[in-house]
């Protein structure tokens, strides 16, 4: 007891009491007092061998713990979606795996409404989201803040573009408000949400018609081709129109359709110590993506 005490810093009579106060905790006795020693009980033969366990298992989840903090181990999950997935999310992804290779990362590729349930069930840490997932939802437009439970951060605001082959009349010059209504006899393409035409009364009041929507495609490089071959038109976000190079033509809708805003999104009050280093990663990415925006021919 008083080598205890002496490795410990305590009186003895201060171990003695540990000990006492021990005994009554488990309910069995854990040394017997021989003369000016002890010894262990079988009841404190097990208790200490357990403990070398407990502590040890202790030991390895405060460093699990500490590599977690510094990003030297652990996990990233976030969910993108296809306009995201074809450019920005690949290069964030790429900087970051650079940057912290112990961190293991996985990308959800489900539709975004999907990744608003999943973050609230924590099957993903983080997820990029646009203003028509959130419609409703938002405590303070143009800031960080919350949507139904969820820390939202604003990431970056892109322009929506209408795309057309490059024969037709739209394809050319400015979008005036003739060339607009031309739009209206096209036969329109509706893409997996968000990279789609839209809320339908929005899109209706900005450009002053119902579109024939002829084809409804969720995946990307068909809407891409289907345009191509000039068989439909629709909408294309700045992300996508900025690599879309010679297949079509893409024409601004700046002051006739509103733009989109993208925002991470993150459980509330329950961060993964991943989401800010990879937000201020893809803050950097779509920051290099409107500047090759601002290059298109199209801007």
């Amino acid at each position: 007891m008083s080598a205890a005490a002496r490795a410990l810093s305590f009186s003895q009579p201060a171990v003695s009491r540990q000990i006492e106060a021990l005994e009554q905790e488990v309910g069995a006795q854990l040394v017997l007092r021989l003369g000016r020693g002890v010894r262990l009980t079988d009841a404190g033969l097990l208790l200490a061998d357990r403990a070398r366990g407990i502590l040890s298992q202790i030991v390895s989840v405060k460093q699990e713990l500490r590599s977690l903090n510094g990003l030297r181990g652990g996990r990233l999950r976030i969910g993108g979606f296809a306009g995201v997935n074809a450019y920005l999310l690949p290069r964030a992804l790429a900087r970051f795996a650079e940057r912290y290779p112990r961190v293991g990362l996985s990308l959800s590729g489900s539709t975004t409404r999907h990744h608003v349930a999943d973050l609230r069930s924590g099957l993903i840490d983080m997820a990029l989201l646009t203003d028509w997932d959130l419609t409703g939802e938002r405590a303070g437009a143009g800031s960080s803040g919350q949507a139904g439970g969820l820390d939202i951060l604003p990431l970056f605001e892109e322009e929506l573009f209408v795309a057309v082959g490059r024969d037709s009349p739209a394809g050319h010059g400015e979008l005036s408000p003739r060339v607009l209504r031309g739009l209206a006899e096209e036969s329109w393409i509706e893409g997996a949400h968000p990279d789609c035409l839209g809320p339908q009364p929005e899109f209706e009041a900005a450009l002053g018609f119902e579109p024939h929507i002829r084809f409804r495609v969720g995946d990307w490089s068909a809407v891409s081709r289907l345009v191509e071959m000039a068989a439909g038109v629709t909408l294309v976000p700045g992300l996508l129109a900025a690599r879309s190079g010679e297949r079509f033509a893409v024409r601004s809708l700046a002051g006739h359709f509103p733009p989109r805003r993208v925002w991470v999104a993150f459980p509330k009050g329950a961060h993964s110590p991943g989401v800010e280093p990879m937000v201020e990663i893809l803050s950097d990415v779509a920051r290099e993506e409107r500047e090759l925006l601002l290059r298109t021919p199209a801007h």
